[in-house]
């Protein structure tokens, strides 16, 4: 999933989860969550031609998406499906059906990831997925959060046994004790630190079952070749 992705990954993991493994990418606004996902997915196609991924953006149009990954310097990748709420409703237009309920979501995204539903309908289904947000995903699922943990519970085991490896994003400024991390095999925290007097963005693998990876936090460079990791530790 992530060695031999981005120039550099390969100084924090030493090793790469199982296929199927559910990892979230936590941090707060500006700290590259979405467009590092679809890079480390992008550079692993790359090496994979017949697989692919599905990318579900539910905060931003997918116009809207790819338009800020190329301005990163990150192109397109047509092995890559990006899907957004304006396709979901689309889907349940075509089916038919009414309004877009909240509880089709994760059925929705689950038969997208598989080739079932969607513009990607009877295509191979998918060996990534990366959802953005979870945040999104959640407050489109207004149950309270005994059950809400129940269905993700659920949703990831199914994912799992399809072997799907996920990247569910989470935004927030606080990264400890999150229910969801319960529920994951991995957790990612990208923050910006104070380095050398300037802010430097980072990376810090905080959790990833049965993987060999670096403890400490590695700084990450955007350039017009896109995201790297830097073999600088931050102190």
């Amino acid at each position: 999933m992530f060695r031999g992705t981005l120039p550099g990954m390969d100084h924090v993991f030493h090793t790469d989860p199982p296929a199927g493994s559910i990892i979230t990418l936590v941090g707060g606004a500006g700290t590259l969550k979405s467009a590092l996902a679809y890079a480390i997915v992008s550079e692993r196609l790359k090496q994979e031609p017949d697989q692919r991924a599905t990318y579900i953006t539910l905060e931003e149009t997918k116009e809207g998406h790819l338009a800020n990954l190329k301005s990163l310097g990150i192109p397109a990748n047509p092995q890559i499906a990006v899907s957004d709420i304006a396709s979901f409703r689309a889907d349940v237009l075509r089916a038919g059906g009414g309004d877009l309920r909240e509880e089709d979501y994760l059925a929705l995204i689950l038969k997208r990831a598989l080739g079932q539903a969607g513009e990607g309908e009877g295509a191979p289904p998918s060996q990534y997925l990366v959802l953005d947000s979870l945040n999104a995903l959640e407050a489109s699922l207004p149950i309270d959060p005994r059950a809400l943990r129940r269905r993700l519970q659920d949703f990831f085991f199914d994912l799992r046994s399809h072997k799907v490896t996920t990247l569910a994003l989470i935004e927030t400024v606080q990264v400890d004790d999150r229910p969801e991390y319960f529920l994951v095999d991995g957790i990612v925290e990208l923050g910006v630190a104070r380095h050398n007097n300037d802010f430097k963005r980072y990376m810090h693998v905080r959790k990833m079952r049965s993987c060999k990876h670096e403890m400490r936090p590695f700084l990450l460079d955007v350039s017009e070749g896109g995201i790297s990791v830097l073999g600088e530790v931050i102190d």
